[in-house]
């Protein structure tokens, strides 16, 4: 493991726990001032292990200190406060704030170790979000194209389609969602219709690895060749992150490990039930040739498959700049 993703997870979860000590504290400070009642209870409840060490029965002392608990639960919502006010809230009551349960990671910590090292990981790959408010549709308007069946299409309405689907999709997002696969020639949305969706489920704090299929795949191979298996290897992230978002299918280098590892990603995270989106300037036929039939199946059997169609739309913007600077 990553010592450096390791110590940056535990000091995060340090944090938590001296931040509910801390409002603890301020709660009791609160309590203590306005409901004077309390403040003697609690004084009371400090003497325990005084009381002990003086002789006094244990068993009628855990009487009395659960009816005092009790009463002052009563107090607190007399005086318009929740039960449980006065109790420790953790971010995670399980290990309470450590990290460690019985010897082993907590799964708060674990799922923090994972999305450090996921957020670094998309650090290095230079991620460029792109909302959906920045596609326009008005590049679409006018043209019309055939799609993979050969039949015209209006681009505007058909992209309209897709947009309205994404931004759906988006707000929805859950770890159930759908798989999707993206195909249409370059430049025509599909990067962009991408990065949107990865924008807003970000915000929603799920975890999201975007990044082309060869540089993942690459990623993936030096570690398989180098052991270094661990839990925050490349692979072991991508077949557990809530959303994964591979770009430029078939744009990679092929080889046997590459194949054999693209099949593995796209059929555990199905069967995991966890979403994927592809992207690919491929065609069905093309897929259809350049992949082995366990790729193929999955891909047009279990995702929902979105065509893309217009012209190059950096093709188109790379004009309207040489438009404006040399009119």
């Amino acid at each position: 493991m990553n010592q450096n993703v390791f110590q940056e997870a535990l000091h995060t979860v340090s944090q938590r726990r001296i931040k509910a000590k801390t409002e603890n504290e301020r709660r009791y400070r609160e309590i203590n001032s306005k409901i004077p009642e309390i403040a003697e209870i609690n004084y009371q409840l400090a003497q325990t292990a005084s009381r002990i060490l003086m002789g006094e029965d244990i068993e009628i002392l855990k009487r009395q200190n659960l009816q005092a608990q009790r009463y002052c639960a009563q107090l607190l919502e007399n005086h318009g406060y929740p039960a449980d006010y006065l109790d420790m809230h953790y971010t995670c009551p399980k290990c309470q704030d450590t990290g460690f349960l019985e010897n082993r990671y907590c799964d708060c910590l674990e799922k923090l170790i994972s999305s450090i090292s996921i957020e670094k990981m998309n650090q290095e790959t230079h991620l460029q979000l792109r909302n959906f408010e920045q596609f326009s549709l008005e590049y679409y308007r006018g043209i019309i194209k055939k799609n993979a069946k050969g039949e015209e299409v209006d681009c505007y309405l058909k992209m309209k389609k897709a947009l309205d689907f994404c931004r759906q999709y988006a707000v929805n997002f859950n770890t159930n969602s759908a798989n999707l696969l993206f195909f249409g020639k370059v430049g025509v949305g599909k990067t962009h219709l991408s990065l949107s969706i990865v924008t807003e489920v970000l915000k929603k704090g799920y975890a999201v690895i975007y990044d082309s299929v060869g540089t993942l795949l690459s990623q993936i191979e030096q570690e398989h060749f180098t052991n270094e298996k661990q839990e925050t290897s490349t692979l072991n992230l991508v077949l557990n992150t809530d959303l994964l978002v591979l770009d430029d299918l078939g744009t990679e280098f092929q080889t046997g490990f590459t194949n054999s590892m693209l099949y593995t990603i796209i059929n555990t995270r199905i069967n995991k039930q966890l979403p994927t989106i592809i992207s690919t300037n491929l065609t069905r036929k093309l897929l259809y040739t350049q992949y082995d039939e366990r790729v193929f199946s999955r891909l047009y059997a279990v995702y929902e498959i979105w065509e893309f169609l217009g012209e190059d739309i950096r093709r188109m913007k790379m004009q309207e700049k040489r438009n404006t600077q040399y009119p």
